[in-house]
């Protein structure tokens, strides 16, 4: 595997992001620049593994938040390709999931020499044109900043909506695969599913059913998911997931594309719709295979 590729195998089979040996990164300078749209910055964090410099930033796009993990070994306005990987929160939750629940992930990602980004997208918003269009502003956004090559997708429970319409409806490029846990795919199953609460996703359309139906994932044929990667981790029959039910999203989204797919995977939990832990380091372990 090239040096270059943003995924290599280390030692021990462990998986790791980088363009190469990382070392230890020199911080940047107190004086920075901001980026654009920059709201606020916490420099020189380490990471919590790999003891990596980073700078936890946020930004506004167009009126969207986002929050950014930019290892401080990347460079602005360089011509050397990197990687990112794109957190997508849950519904009651925000671009600020990346100092939450997306964390420790996010850290991994950086550990390797990789961007970690979440976008509000509007909030919940799941995939209406808010949304949509917050997701392809934000890829706008980081590859005015970056030579970003290599994309991949990393969505939890109803944010799997929106990761899921980004990669069928290539929303942006060098995709190289999605890893969904507990997540959403089926938006129409949704709103007739979740009839005490249909708020989680009518909000977003008005209660149009119609718009409901032109933007669900799951209404997106085959074909444009030809030769993609997908990874869902959904819990077991013994332990139903009663919030996103897997035969209805994860695990149907792996059917339909199974006969064109490059790669799909499934893993299972006992945890029901809560995250398992080993779910972060097996998303790394996952990104590597995909990056040759």
């Amino acid at each position: 595997m090239k040096r270059r590729e943003f995924l290599t195998l280390s030692t021990a089979g462990a998986a790791t992001l980088g363009l190469g040996a990382l070392g230890t990164p020199a911080a940047f300078a107190a004086t920075a620049p901001k980026l654009p749209g920059e709201v606020s910055r916490l420099s020189n964090v380490l990471t919590q593994k790999g003891k990596k410099l980073y700078d936890n930033i946020e930004v506004d796009i167009g009126g969207d938040r986002a929050r950014l993990f930019i290892p401080q070994t990347i460079s602005r306005n360089s011509s050397t390709s990197v990687g990112a990987v794109w957190f997508y929160h849950a519904a009651s939750s925000s671009h600020n999931a990346l100092n939450g629940g997306f964390k420790y992930p996010a850290e991994l990602v950086v550990d390797q020499n990789t961007i970690a980004i979440c976008i509000n997208a509007g909030g919940t918003q799941y995939t209406n044109s808010i949304a949509t269009t917050a997701q392809k502003n934000a890829w706008t956004y980081l590859t005015a900043l970056y030579t970003v090559r290599r994309n991949f997708l990393r969505a939890t429970s109803f944010g799997g909506s929106l990761a899921c319409y980004t990669y069928g409806k290539k929303l942006i490029p060098y995709i190289r695969g999605l890893y969904m846990v507990n997540a959403l795919y089926d938006n129409e199953w949704l709103y007739a599913y979740d009839t005490q609460n249909q708020a989680h996703v009518g909000d977003a359309y008005g209660n149009d059913r119609t718009l409901i139906k032109g933007t669900n994932p799951a209404r997106i044929s085959a074909t444009p998911w030809t030769n993609s990667r997908v990874k869902v981790l959904v819990s077991d029959d013994a332990h139903p997931d009663n919030v996103v039910v897997p035969s209805r999203n994860g695990l149907a989204l792996i059917n339909k594309i199974k006969p064109v797919a490059a790669d799909t995977q499934v893993m299972y939990h006992t945890l029901a719709h809560e995250t398992p832990g080993f779910a972060h380091t097996d998303m790394m372990k996952t990104f590597a295979q995909w990056s040759v």
